[in-house]
């Protein structure tokens, strides 16, 4: 019975890599859904932004298989439903710019939608006081205020090539580590969004899109409610993601205090500031997502440890805090170009 359960998971695995390759490839050759070069670009010319598209192709057929042969929890597939859901408002958004308010909807109703089905946050780590449990419907807004922030925070952060995809390779390598379980359905994400970095990685030639981000996005977001009765694995995900969100977090408190719109298109997040100073599209990428595998190795040494005392878990914060900081403030430092950097740091 194992050996049959590995010989069909892996199946769904392999599809979920080759089918996203192919529709790639397919993708490029046709040059669909292109995105056209604005100010705030980082391309150079109009490229399709369907990756995410290849992504969801490539994970569909992987989880029918999985589906099919009884590999696919009732849970799991709550997951897989709410990350097609993301990756479908995304699509739209990518063919016809949805209006933000429609997202926003869309968006808000699978944060709620999670928690409900897959069970809220159980407890919070507060240094003195230790996992404090927290009421069931504190939890569900915790939860649902969670998934919707994380999926902004892959949608805004996915402007580098290869920056959210190998991102999120990252944190789903760390959560599969920690929680010692084989879960398919985040295996065949992995190497669907594999899959798609070869193409994307070192010439860029087709991109994540809207469908890719929030897709990926929703997945990270609901995948830690699956944790189930363990109420302290939901907290590892957000320290693997640490990086992303701090970038986020900080741009958007900058924008803010200026009065600027926050939905508003810009160039001010600090990985396209390392950009405009001159680093490489793969640079700039690898010095976030390397931030990130720092987090995951910090978790994955430190969780035993973390998982029973709260402020070992806020001193791993902080250190995953201030690597970021400093990787990203030591890139500007060491080929900072004031022309191209005007105005970025105010």
């Amino acid at each position: 019975m194992l050996g049959e359960t590995a010989i069909f998971g892996l199946t769904a695995v392999v599809l979920a890599g080759l089918m996203t390759s192919v529709l790639c490839h397919a993708f490029i050759r046709v040059r669909m859904g292109l995105d056209p070069v604005s100010e705030r670009s980082n391309h150079k010319s109009p490229t399709p932004r369907l990756g995410g598209l290849a992504v969801l192709g490539g994970l569909s057929a992987a989880v029918l298989v999985l589906y099919a042969t009884n590999l696919l929890s009732q849970d799991a597939l709550v997951l897989m439903v709410l990350t097609f859901v993301g990756g479908a408002i995304g699509l739209v958004d990518d063919f016809f710019d949805a209006p933000v308010g429609l997202r926003l909807i869309v968006m808000t109703v699978i944060a709620v939608v999670a928690p409900i089905f897959l069970g809220p946050v159980l407890s919070v780590p507060l240094p003195v006081l230790g996992w404090v449990p927290i009421p069931q419907p504190l939890g569900v807004l915790l939860a649902a205020f969670w998934v919707l922030s994380i999926m902004n925070v892959f949608n805004f952060m996915d402007g580098l090539n290869g920056l959210a995809g190998s991102f999120a390779v990252v944190v789903i390598a760390a959560v599969s580590m920690v929680w010692l379980e084989p879960s398919w359905p985040l295996l065949v994400m992995q190497v669907a969004i594999l899959g798609f970095l070869f193409c994307n990685v070192f010439d860029g030639k087709i991109f994540l899109g809207d469908a890719g981000s929030l897709s990926i996005g929703t997945l990270m977001g609901v995948a830690p409610l699956m944790s189930g009765g363990e109420g302290t694995t939901f907290w590892i995900v957000p320290l693997v993601c640490l990086p992303l969100i701090l970038d986020v977090a900080v741009t958007l408190v900058r924008r803010a205090i200026r009065g600027a719109r926050l939905y508003e298109p810009h160039r001010e997040h600090h990985y396209q500031q390392v950009k405009a100073a001159g680093w490489s599209h793969q640079a700039s990428s690898s010095a976030v997502v390397l931030t990130g595998a720092a987090g995951a190795i910090i978790a994955c040494l430190l969780w035993p440890l973390a998982s029973a005392e709260p402020l070992v878990y806020w001193l791993c914060a902080l250190l995953v805090g201030l690597g970021w900081a400093a990787t990203m403030r030591a890139l500007l430092i060491l080929k900072r170009k004031p022309s191209n950097l005007e105005g970025a740091l105010r």
